[in-house]
C-alpha cells in the first residue's frame, strides 16, 4: 500500500475518534481522576503547584490530541499510575483542547 494511503487511512481514524470525543465527558472525567494535583477549570490554581493547569496545558503550542493521546496512556514517574480507557483519553485529551486560547 502506498505510504500517501497509510497515512490518509491513518488521518481519517484520528478525526473518527476525534468526533466521537465528548468535550463534557472528558471535563467531568478530568474533575475526577485530574483535579486532585491539576486545575482542571479555567481561573483556577492547581492543588499541587507542581501541576500545570489545564489552561496552561492547552495553551503550550506544542499540545496536540496526538501528545495528549500518548502522554494519557503512559505512566509517569511524577504522576500517580491512573489507568486511562482508549474512550475516556479521547473525551480528556479534547476537553483539555477546548482550553486552548482563541486566535
Amino acid at each position: 500500500m502506498p505510504k500517501c494511503l497509510v497515512v490518509a487511512a491513518l488521518l481519517l481514524l484520528a478525526n473518527a475518534n476525534s468526533a466521537r470525543a465528548d468535550i463534557g465527558r472528558g471535563k467531568e472525567l478530568s474533575e475526577q481522576l485530574c483535579a486532585q494535583c491539576h486545575a482542571v477549570v479555567p481561573g483556577q490554581a492547581s492543588p499541587n503547584p507542581k501541576a500545570p493547569t489545564f489552561e496552561r496545558s492547552a495553551a503550550d503550542p506544542t499540545i496536540t490530541v496526538y501528545s495528549l493521546r500518548a502522554f494519557l496512556r503512559t505512566p509517569h514517574a511524577t504522576m500517580p499510575n491512573i489507568i486511562v480507557k482508549p474512550d475516556d483519553v479521547d473525551d480528556i485529551a479534547e476537553y483539555l483542547l477546548s482550553l486552548k486560547p482563541k486566535q
